[in-house]
């Protein structure tokens, strides 16, 4: 028998969930044997959580082997993670009410020197296929040696993001020195007005700075690759959205994509007091809020996994990050410049979004059995499945997409010179970047983050993201699924520290 487990609200033990329906929203009800029912906010949009499953195809009894019954401590349950987050420090130049990863929080320093993340990541090194390791904390620009431990990550092969509040980045110098690294950040911005950061952070002494950091990275970037991340709220800076795509689009030499957190009721109470719960559904209805002469869709961002197989004729890099993870975590769209603003991907198609996902996931599944039999590595086994694919989806995207906004020249000359380039060999992303403006777009994602109140084990079982650290009782790296982290992660960090001690101070000078 399947059973989905969820987080006892009161006493954290992990005890069996199920979803329910009721007054216009869905919860995750638990019972635990010891405090009763309690149950969490999934969504306050029944008709779209619901949406997402069905294009997915999603049978919860079947969709997963039920081995998660999120005891993940003790787990060694083989998962493959594509994004790994490493805490560096739980220090940090703000104090956010609404922050669980910071020293006050924790009532612990928690600040270890460079070896201990030698070790870390030399045992991320050895994964394969290697993640994509995002630099966390607390603020990791406090680390003096945070240079050193990006250039160990890159010697060993593994690609890093910063993530990071900013407000280091206001400073020139250190500004360019992060993009010299050529390491992504993905900058935490909550949209242009101080009012926003008095509410949500309880200070607008961060306002300006962060203005400043954005300014330094546009100054100083060299390619295209940072990232905003924005926690949302109702009643909070739900207005600011619309402003926060323009500002986007003023920066988009550097900024690729704006992503959104729903503000996650993780405090401690009297910390901090949130008028409404937002959950991804309603950050889905804020930012079509932003656009409100067009049609904003998102779809869940794991339904790639779809059509990983017939992608991998036409690109060389492995799977996708969020590949069959469930369609109830992440949301994305795309938005995609028509010269003037961003426009939603609606603009570009003559049917709506989910309508598109669902055929085209009908289309992929009756290829998978023709394209199981070949061989993507081999030449003319890689030449038959483009022509299988190209087949099948060619009617389809001609019915279904407005060529003439999308393309950046005619569509009699252009159209033949994308399909020629890649039949003769070329990725599917560099003749899209080449041909249309998709290259240029802007991503949205929308990640649940820290929600343990709506966590459940259905959920973690695929998670493709974890926070990476070390068993000291043993030295070997062990990962933990990101949304459960907190519930771990104090034991786990007091016992890094109480091994490896403090990171040395810096020399005076």
């Amino acid at each position: 028998m399947s059973v989905n487990y969820g987080v006892c609200d009161k006493c954290h033990q992990r005890v069996p969930a199920t979803h329910s329906i009721r007054d216009g929203r869905v919860y995750l009800t638990k019972q635990c044997p010891t405090c009763g029912t309690t149950e969490g906010l999934v969504s306050n949009d029944p008709a779209t959580w619901q949406r997402k499953r069905q294009i997915w195809q999603y049978d919860a009894p079947t969709a997963t082997a039920h081995i998660c019954h999120l005891q993940c401590d003790g787990c060694r349950h083989p998962r493959s993670l594509k994004l790994v987050f490493l805490d560096l420090t739980n220090r940090c130049n703000m104090n956010c009410p609404i922050c669980v990863a910071n020293a006050p929080w924790m009532g612990f320093d928690y600040h270890p020197p460079f070896a201990y993340f030698e070790n870390v990541l030399r045992g991320l090194a050895r994964l394969d296929p290697k993640p994509v390791i995002h630099l966390f904390g607390g603020e990791p620009t406090l680390r003096d040696d945070l240079f050193e431990i990006v250039d160990l990550a890159h010697n060993l092969g593994l690609r890093c993001h910063l993530v990071t509040n900013g407000l280091k980045l206001a400073d020139p110098d250190y500004c360019r020195r992060v993009c010299e690294k050529k390491l992504p950040v993905f900058l935490g911005f909550d949209g242009r007005h101080p009012s926003i950061y008095q509410r949500m952070r309880k200070t607008t002494a961060c306002y300006e700075p962060k203005l400043k950091a954005l300014e330094n990275l546009q100054r100083f970037s060299q390619q295209r690759q940072d990232a905003i991340m924005c926690t949302v709220a109702r009643h909070i800076n739900d207005a600011y959205i619309a402003d926060l795509f323009a500002l986007c689009y003023e920066h988009r030499s550097h900024i690729k994509a704006l992503n959104f957190l729903p503000l996650t009721e993780t405090w401690e109470p009297g910390r901090f007091e949130a008028d409404i719960s937002t959950t991804i559904e309603d950050v889905q209805q804020i930012v079509a809020a932003a656009f409100p002469d067009e049609k904003v869709e998102f779809v869940s961002l794991g339904l790639q996994f779809h059509f990983d197989r017939a992608l991998s004729f036409f690109r060389s890099g492995g799977a996708r990050t969020f590949n069959k993870v469930h369609p109830n975590c992440e949301a994305a769209t795309i938005f995609i410049p028509d010269g003037a603003r961003y426009r939603p991907v609606s603009h570009y198609l003559k049917r709506p979004l989910d309508q598109l996902a669902a055929e085209a996931v009908a289309i992929a599944k009756t290829l998978e059995p023709r394209l199981a039999r070949l061989d993507a590595t081999r030449g003319l086994s890689r030449l038959r499945g483009k022509l299988i694919v190209l087949r099948a989806f060619l009617p389809f995207i001609r019915r279904n997409v407005r060529f003439r906004r999308l393309l950046k020249g005619s569509p009699w000359l252009t159209i033949p010179r994308l399909l020629g380039g890649l039949l003769l060999g070329k990725t599917l992303y560099d003749q899209l970047a080449r041909h249309t403006r998709i290259g240029e777009r802007l991503t949205s994602i929308i990640l649940p983050f820290e929600e343990i109140h709506s966590i459940e084990s259905e959920r973690m079982e695929m998670c493709a993201a974890g926070f990476a650290c070390e068993d000291t009782a043993t030295g070997e790296v062990r990962t933990i699924p990101a949304c459960v982290w907190w519930l771990y992660n104090k034991p786990i960090l007091q016992s890094i520290m109480a091994k490896y001690g403090p990171a040395p101070a810096p020399a005076p000078g």
